[in-house]
């Protein structure tokens, strides 16, 4: 593995595969021990933890090793366990037995136990692990495991669990809640916490029916997760750069210099000379837009494409940093290929500019593409904006004020005072609150002759530093302009509530920009390329409001935004082509006419003798499971996109 495969793949899932639950149960081992050896497998880690000294590659894998050795080791002990001796003796068995934890005879308070410093070195030997396997007695394990795996419903089928929160309850006739006394005996009632929603049902079956009707009747405002629309037509208006000709893989290796390729086995021939086809006219059309060489769309080699091979989910496309391929799902995909290509080219320039991931991640590397997220994010308010903005700071400002000058000289006024004082207060306050200079020693002078004593120094201090805000308040003529959140990312965000389940998809860096990219090149061609940019303006939905007032939500920059985005877009190509990671082309050539034509029922391909594609070795390295063709590839790493 190399580094970034390690990362990916050196997960307690990898090492210790999951257990069949259910099969041990109906194996006859006991509910509690066989909920035992869930607890212990989830109390540890699903990824290497790493120390702040590993700061190297050698000593991450070191401590990926680790890792794997580590749980390996417990996995070992726990599939001997049978009985509620077995899961008693684990904790000596294991933390003991591996030197992880010593055992110490106290002076008066019998066996103690003290983690060694290989235990205290080792990541996986954490207390969350340690308190799970240590099992004081019988009675112990009974109500840790067996009663809790009894209230989770652990190893209930699907279909026979009531819903969470909920409890079905059978009534023998002795001991019911019936106000009214119409509880029939022999029946069953549901409740929710101490309230009881239905009784009188006939069976037990009848029951959990009803609780999960009830139960779905509460939760159907879940979220819908997004999935752009397939497009119904491709339109494209550009040059003819295939000169006529059907495109085959080897013209994406020569003409662009992708590093391989792969097709789904789905993909018919008429499906894949299509993708091949309208691929291809779509990056010489990116090519143009960029006025970039067309060796620069592979990053140089860097690339690899496939059609339909790489599936992730319900995403008409998506880019995989590991194997650093874009991957295009039938027609799904037409549509998105400018925005999964800048998500390949983030990560490209991510490597250049030294960044752990892709550049948008850690924008500051680079002075542009900080630029280019602020941007996204924030523009100059207007005048009314900067108007109204400072109204509610000043008002926010003169509150405090007023509260502090209150609680430092208010009291002592009225306790000692007239109606004549509190009448000087207010015209003084009113006066303090306007910003007039030297209030606060008007203010103190009038406390002392009323109560005896000025204002304290730490309080005065205070209120002169409010005074003199207050002043400068007034003496500014015109509202500074600050900056605002833009219309883009409000809509970014209001979009992730409305389609994520934890948010933080749609409003990303890496997500904001890719959205905003396929725009730009949408804005700059000067013909429509719909496999290229057709979903560029797809990401819009309907909300409604507290009010029940509906509106189109638009995830993607508008109007004047979109034109200050599109210019640092400019900036960047700009200055990538001064720092030679991009190469400048003024004019995209067509493809030479071929003289030999495909042979009939030819299979098209991106792989050749004289190029293996790395996708295509990984692919076949894999062991066939179904007998049915199935797409080679594993998951992506990069979350879902459009």
């Amino acid at each position: 593995m190399n580094e970034r495969e390690a990362e990916k793949f050196v997960k307690k899932d990898n090492v210790w595969k999951k257990p069949d639950y259910q099969a041990m149960l109906d194996a006859g081992s006991p509910l509690g021990v066989v909920y035992f050896v869930k607890k212990v497998r989830d109390s540890l880690g699903a990824s290497p933890q790493y120390r702040y000294s590993d700061n190297t590659p050698e000593k991450r894998f070191a401590r990926q090793k680790e890792y794997i050795d580590t749980v390996r080791q417990i996995q070992a002990v726990m599939e001997d366990v049978q009985t509620v001796a077995d899961a008693m003796g684990v904790y000596d068995r294991f933390l003991v037995g591996n030197g992880y934890v010593d055992m110490v005879q106290g002076w008066g308070s019998g066996i103690h136990y003290s983690a060694t410093e290989k235990g205290r070195n080792n990541p996986v030997i954490t207390d969350k692990l340690a308190r799970t396997l240590h099992i004081r007695s019988e009675a112990y394990f009974e109500r840790d495991f067996t009663q809790k795996a009894r209230k989770e419903q652990f190893g209930v089928p699907k279909d026979q669990k009531v819903p969470a929160g909920y409890a079905i309850h059978f009534y023998d006739g002795k001991n019911g809640y019936s106000r009214a006394g119409d509880w029939r005996p022999g029946t069953y009632y549901v409740t929710k916490g101490y309230s009881i929603l239905q009784t009188n049902i006939e069976s037990h079956e009848a029951a959990l029916r009803w609780a999960k009707e009830f139960a779905g009747q509460r939760s159907k405002s879940g979220k819908v997760r997004f999935v752009p629309r397939q497009l119904e037509h491709v339109h494209r208006g550009g040059p003819d750069y295939r000169s006529g000709q059907e495109i085959n893989g080897q013209d994406y290796l020569d003409t662009f210099g992708f590093r391989g390729g792969e097709f789904g086995n789905w993909m018919n021939q008429n499906d894949r000379q299509a993708s091949l086809n309208m691929g291809f006219e779509a990056l010489k059309d990116l090519a143009s837009a960029l006025q970039v060489n067309d060796k620069d769309i592979a990053y140089q080699g860097v690339l690899a494409i496939a059609f339909g091979a790489r599936g992730s989910g319900n995403a008409a496309a998506h880019y995989e940093p590991l194997r650093k391929v874009i991957n295009l799902t039938k027609m799904h995909g037409a549509g998105s290929l400018a925005h999964e290509w800048w998500h390949g080219f983030d990560d490209y320039l991510g490597t250049k500019m030294g960044a752990k991931g892709l550049l948008s991640e850690q924008p500051y590397l680079y002075p542009l593409f900080k630029k280019l997220v602020d941007t996204m994010k924030y523009k100059p308010e207007s005048q009314e904006q900067a108007a109204r903005r400072t109204e509610i700071q000043n008002a926010r400002m003169q509150k405090n004020a007023e509260g502090w000058l209150d609680s430092a000289v208010l009291s002592s006024l009225k306790y000692y005072g007239d109606e004549s004082t509190l009448e000087q207060y207010a015209a003084l306050k009113t006066a303090f609150l306007s910003g007039e200079p030297g209030t606060v020693d008007k203010i103190s002078t009038l406390k002392k002759q009323t109560a005896g004593r000025v204002i304290p120094k730490s309080e005065r201090e205070r209120l002169e530093s409010f005074e003199r805000i207050l002043h400068g308040m007034q003496e500014q003529e015109t509202p500074q302009i600050g900056r605002t959140e833009t219309d883009y990312y409000r809509n970014s965000m209001k979009m992730g509530k409305e389609c994520e389940k934890d948010g933080g998809y749609w409003d990303s860096n890496v997500e904001m920009t890719a959205r905003a990219f396929a725009c730009y090149v949408k804005d700059t061609l000067p013909y429509a390329s719909d496999y290229l940019t057709g979903h560029a303006e797809c990401a819009l939905t309907f909300v409604t409001d507290k009010s029940g007032n509906t509106e189109l939500l638009r995830a993607y920059p508008q109007g004047e935004e979109r034109k200050a985005i599109n210019a640092v877009f400019d900036e960047i190509v700009a200055d990538l082509k001064l720092q030679h990671i991009l190469t400048h082309e003024d004019i995209t050539q067509p493809l030479p006419v071929k003289h030999v034509p495909l042979a009939e029922n030819e299979q098209i391909s991106m792989f050749t003798d004289s190029r293996p594609s790395v996708i295509g070795q990984l692919a076949a390295a894999k062991p066939a499971v179904k007998e049915k063709p199935v797409q080679a590839a594993s998951k992506s790493t990069h979350a879902p996109e459009l």
